[in-house]
């Protein structure tokens, strides 16, 4: 019975003092939501398990350089590792592309992958329907996803044994995967590698995975893969790049291109939950301390102390009730926002869901909260004696000091965390701005790139053919009124190969014997003009003309890091490479050209060296191939014209159009991602932080009038204090902003791999942080501070 009459108390009294209430409720619900959103994300990224059996016994693979760079792997090497380390109950190797899926009349375009070795035993899948292939099939076979299943081929029952068209080949369909089974990421489709990859041990086409055995142990197994490949490079030398095998968990794999900013969004979002918490028990000391001869009569009249504890813990668990219903329902939509936000670059984005287990961790998580609100302010009442204030608020004196100074302590916690976040917020900003100057070796503005799609192939009549293809639709778009400049590459710059083209590896020197490799590379197929279109300057010699015909002598562009790293100062023009190891044609090529170096992966990342070759001597044989149209007529009217002439002239050739300036854009899409969301974060707990301190000092000063007034009696004068409401606040804001650039000192260096050209102690974002919350903070006082001056000593007295 009392409790239901304690409960209704509380009620009644959140509901007179609505808007104390209401910006609490709206305070914990804003921390709350973006801390469940951000822990539904880290959840299904960083710490669930991979859906696979065991998964903590599966490892990547990669090789090694001396310099420690981490490449895929080369097809011998791979074999090699296989047959020698039996620490793997399976091993396998696969690599994904986009490639042209056809059934009936209906085309798509998808992620494929080939493999082989024991790929689907070293992930534990077992298919739906039928089965996967062996280990050593060479069959055309495939096995296909449970989506591609249900959409492209609409579910039919006799699917097994049915002919599916992708890339230039048939395949027979062998097999269903179940609906959750996509790996690598998005593939719908698995195919057998059904030619050799060759035998060069310096070209990585190949990713690799590993499942141990029950007693097998990471660390020795580690040292099992690189005695092998020292014994490797003990015996092949130059011919080997490698120096050492790298074996991660997978899941820590997967999860490495964003584990970094994730963290980093994990502690913003845990500082705006603790500022949240913070606000919302300075609310809860301000309604508390508003009621303190409330509070006396009901202890003078016997109300027990559990009884007013109760009453306090009532209230608390009202205000995290509500703040946790709004902020379940504000996360779930956060979830979605999140997953549309970070785009293709956040892995595992189909995971991201808000569970029954966040949900219990949430309502827990409301509940602590609750109990430590409650705590603070019984914490805060605990020498208060019930005769001592009646006696105290009678004289109209201030009753409640110690929440005064429980409040001022809060909120120069919430200052500093508000600091810390500003700063993190402020070094963001100063790295995407320092990352907006930086060259990517190419002239965005100006210019499109038409992706087009054609069957992944190694027949070389086929790729010939498509070849000519792409020529004739350069040579259309060249003739367009205003184009400048048309040229063709098998992979954009920034790109990092994600548009179809994988190749990399060492280039070898044929000035010398034996010849020996000059240094890992990018591979590039170009056409004529594709210097000029895309903006890259051509530092010596020429680049590919009409006189480099498929019959000729081969040339290659090298760009001027690759010169560099093999020539140094000397001139390369006339030297001839061997660059076969890539794409399979082992002519040697003559360099005719250097140009400017580009950034191949990331704007963050320094440029690679690069080899080009003609794309009619090496007719590209990857699945996507770009062509770069500049014009002097603005993009929007350029754009239509490009679709127009390519539903005209390729029909049935999957295209896509955009701006080449996306492509930077999107290359800055991760660090965007983490500057918003942070910055968001920042922006509301400055808003707390201001509204905390206005109201601790409007609450402080309406507690003080009669003391203001004995002082204007006494001879005060106004100015005299408003110094010292101005100066009591200054000295709360103050000592929080010093605390807080004590702990982003500290903060900012875990946080150092997310930021680019700007030190972790950047003076500049200090200062001025620091500036812009003193001067605000100093502003939220000064309201209190002019109704303190207007204190009429005859009044307050009277």
């Amino acid at each position: 019975m009392n409790f239901l009459q304690d409960l209704r108390f509380a009620i009644r009294s959140l509901r007179a003092r609505a808007g104390t209430a209401g910006f609490a409720v709206l305070t914990l619900t804003a921390g709350m939501a973006s801390a469940i959103a951000i822990f539904c994300v880290i959840d299904a990224v960083l710490l669930r398990a991979l859906p696979y059996p065991q998964a903590d016994r599966l490892v990547q693979i990669r090789e090694l350089a001396d310099n420690g760079h981490s490449m895929a792997l080369a097809m011998p090497n791979y074999a090699d590792l296989a047959a020698s380390v039996d620490a793997f109950d399976a091993i396998a190797f696969h690599n994904a592309y986009p490639d042209t899926i056809r059934s009936g009349d209906t085309t798509i375009r998808a992620t494929v992958g080939t493999s082989g070795g024991d790929f689907f035993r070293a992930l534990g899948q077992a298919p739906q329907l039928g089965r996967v292939f062996a280990a050593n099939e060479h069959e055309p076979v495939a096995v296909i996803g449970y989506g591609l299943w249900q959409n492209l081929l609409q579910g039919r029952a006799d699917v097994l044994g049915q002919p599916l068209d992708i890339g230039s080949k048939r395949y027979t369909i062998i097999g269903v995967m179940p609906a959750s089974f996509a790996f690598p990421e998005r593939t719908v489709a698995w195919l057998p590698m059904l030619e050799p990859d060759g035998n060069s041990r310096t070209s990585h086409n190949w990713e690799a995975l590993g499942r141990l055995r029950a007693n097998a142990d990471l660390d020795q197994t580690r040292l099992a893969a690189n005695a092998l490949a020292t014994r490797l490079k003990a015996r092949f030398g130059k011919d080997i790049d490698a120096v050492a095998f790298g074996l991660t968990p997978l899941g820590d794999a997967i999860a490495a291109p964003v584990r970094s900013a994730l963290l980093l969004l994990a502690a913003g979002t845990a500082f705006l939950l603790l500022i949240a918490i913070t606000n919302t028990t300075n609310l809860l000391l301000a309604l508390n301390g508003s009621r303190t001869r409330e509070l006396a009569v009901r202890a003078a009249l016997g109300a027990s102390a559990a009884r007013l504890a109760r009453q306090v813990l009532l209230e608390s668990l009202l205000i995290t009730a509500i703040a946790t219903t709004l902020a379940l329902g504000v996360a779930y939509a956060a979830v979605h926002l999140l997953v549309r936000l970070a785009g293709d670059s956040l892995p595992r984005a189909d995971e991201v869901q808000l569970s029954v287990g966040i949900v219990a961790l949430s309502v827990s998580a409301a509940l602590a909260i609750a109990l430590v609100a409650t705590a603070a302010v019984l914490w805060s009442n605990r020498k208060q004696n019930p005769i001592g204030e009646l006696r105290e608020s009678g004289r109209g004196q201030s009753p409640s000091r110690s929440h005064l100074r429980t409040r001022a302590l809060l909120l120069a916690g919430q200052t500093a965390l508000t600091t810390v976040l500003l700063i993190g917020a402020g070094l963001l900003g100063r790295s995407f701005l320092a990352l907006l100057d930086v060259d990517p070796g190419f002239d965005a503005e100006g210019a499109v790139s038409v992706q087009v799609s054609q069957p992944w192939t190694r027949d070389t009549a086929a790729a010939a053919a498509t070849t000519r293809r792409y020529d004739e639709l350069m040579s259309t778009f060249a003739q367009l009124p205003g184009v400048g400049a048309v040229g063709g590459v098998s992979s954009l710059p920034l790109t990092g190969g994600a548009d179809g083209a994988f190749w990399d590896g060492s280039v070898t020197s044929l000035g010398q014997s034996p010849p020996p490799p000059i240094g890992y590379a990018q591979f590039r197929v170009a056409s004529a003009d594709y210097f000029r279109a895309v903006g890259i300057p051509l530092l010596r010699g020429r680049s590919f003309d009409s006189s480099d015909r498929a019959d000729g002598a081969p040339v290659a562009v090298i760009s001027a890091d690759a010169a560099r790293a093999a020539w140094g100062e000397r001139d390369p023009i006339g030297q001839r490479i061997q660059v076969g190891n890539m794409d399979g044609d082992m002519r040697a090529v003559t360099i005719v050209g250097v140009v400017g170096d580009v950034r191949e992966r990331s704007l963050d990342r320094a440029p690679m060296g690069a080899v080009y070759v003609d794309l009619d001597q090496r007719p590209v044989v990857a699945a996507e191939f770009n062509i770069v149209v500049r014009s002097t007529l603005p993009i929007a009217t350029l754009m239509p014209t490009l679709r127009g002439t390519l539903e005209r002239l390729a029909t049935g050739i999957p295209y896509s159009l955009r701006p080449l300036a996306d492509v930077r854009a999107a290359a800055l899409a991760d660090r965007r991602f983490s500057l918003i969301l942070l910055g968001a974060f920042a922006s509301v707990a400055f808003v707390l932080a201001i509204g905390g301190l206005y109201g601790l000092m409007a609450f402080a000063v309406g507690q003080r009038q009669h003391e203001f007034a004995l002082r204007q009696a006494l001879g005060s004068s106004r100015s005299r204090i408003a110094r010292l409401v101005l100066g009591g606040g200054l000295r709360i804001g103050a000592g929080g902003v010093a605390l807080g650039l004590v702990a982003a000192w500290f903060g900012a260096r875990a946080a150092r791999s997310q930021l680019y050209g700007v030190p972790a102690s950047d003076p500049w974002t200090l200062i001025g942080v620091s500036a812009l919350l003193l001067v605000t903070l100093l502003l939220a006082c000064l309201l209190p501070a002019r109704r303190a001056c207007a204190v009429a000593p005859r009044d307050a007295l009277s």
